[in-house]
């Protein structure tokens, strides 16, 4: 089960090839056994407002795969989440929506073509997966665009390499980088040909992130296509 003010953050990698990344994230705190409190971060960790409608959907399924209902609730601070039941699983999808760079000062959320000198734009998409309980429905895919798929249903071990397969539209993905929390290194692990990769989880809650910018040829509103993943799971 979660524990409380365990944070579960939807994040990935900006850009496969830098060495420090610090994005926009999305994670649950949790309120209770089925209750969870919906956060939005921005840079060096403060926490940020955000539009309720970016959170594109949310599925929470118990241990046989059967899908959960989930309410969700807009209140002042934020969304808040009852799950009907016990998960095993909750996925989310996040649109971040288009932010394209003017030609002078920061980058605007608007489409690329509405947005005066501006020539490239990112449209940026995050995906998200937490492990409640292990079992061999985490093996499963599901189907979202983007997704981490664990290779074994065991509960991950502290320190032992945990082996997990990128898929990009259902088929395996080479070169994304895999990293803790949000921050890459150059030391980091890379996806080989089969989309698989080694992580090597620390004590306690891990936050394993993939991501993957993809260019994007003659479209008016954006010049590429940024994926993010984040994979939250307790290691023993």
């Amino acid at each position: 089960m979660f524990a409380k003010s365990r944070r579960l953050i939807l994040a990935a990698v900006l850009a496969c090839g830098s060495t420090t990344v610090f994005a926009h994230t999305v994670w649950l705190e949790s309120v209770s056994g089925t209750d969870f409190q919906v956060r939005f971060g921005g840079h060096a960790g403060k926490l940020e407002s955000y539009q309720p409608e970016k959170l594109k959907q949310i599925d929470a399924m118990d241990k046989q795969g059967k899908a959960l209902a989930v309410n969700r609730n807009v209140v002042a601070d934020g969304v808040r989440l009852h799950v009907d039941g016990a998960p095993a699983m909750i996925a989310m999808h996040f649109d971040n929506g288009i932010h394209s760079r003017p030609a002078t000062g920061p980058s605007v959320e608007k489409p690329m073509n509405e947005v005066p000198g501006a020539t490239r734009a990112t449209y940026a998409v995050k995906y998200h997966k937490t492990v409640v309980a292990w079992s061999p429905l985490v093996t499963k895919v599901i189907g979202q665009p983007f997704e981490v798929v664990p290779l074994t249903a065991k509960q991950p071990a502290a320190g032992q390499p945990f082996r997990i397969r990128v898929l990009q539209d259902g088929k395996p993905v080479a070169g994304v980088k895999l990293g803790h929390g949000e921050e890459g290194t150059a030391a980091d692990p890379v996806t080989d040909a089969d989309g698989v990769a080694a992580f090597v989880p620390k004590a306690g809650f891990n936050r394993l992130w993939a991501g993957k910018r993809i260019p994007v040829k003659d479209n008016p509103k954006y010049t590429e296509l940024s994926y993010e993943y984040s994979f939250g799971f307790d290691a023993k």
